[in-house]
């Protein structure tokens, strides 16, 4: 349906015709709008799963004595908030 059908539709009309077309333009903007939130999601996946690449990699090159006191510090953490 074009953006000028769209637009002429007016809810003083309920005819079965205009009601179609008023459907099929709540559809559409529904089908936008998921597509849209779906396109946001996905880009902050992308964003997280490169961030944590790089966190794991940050780890792999840590000593493991840091590592052993930042798990001790986390776990404190964890249980002060218990």
């Amino acid at each position: 349906m074009s953006r000028e059908t769209q637009t002429a539709v007016t809810v003083s009309e309920p005819t079965p015709e205009v009601v179609a077309q008023l459907l099929d333009v709540v559809a559409d903007h529904s089908v936008e709008v998921a597509l849209s939130d779906m396109e946001q999601m996905i880009a902050r996946l992308r964003a997280d799963a490169e961030e944590a690449a790089e966190a794991r990699e940050v780890l792999r090159n840590t000593p493991a004595e840091v590592l052993r006191e930042a798990l001790r510090l986390r776990a404190a953490r964890i249980e002060t908030v218990r």
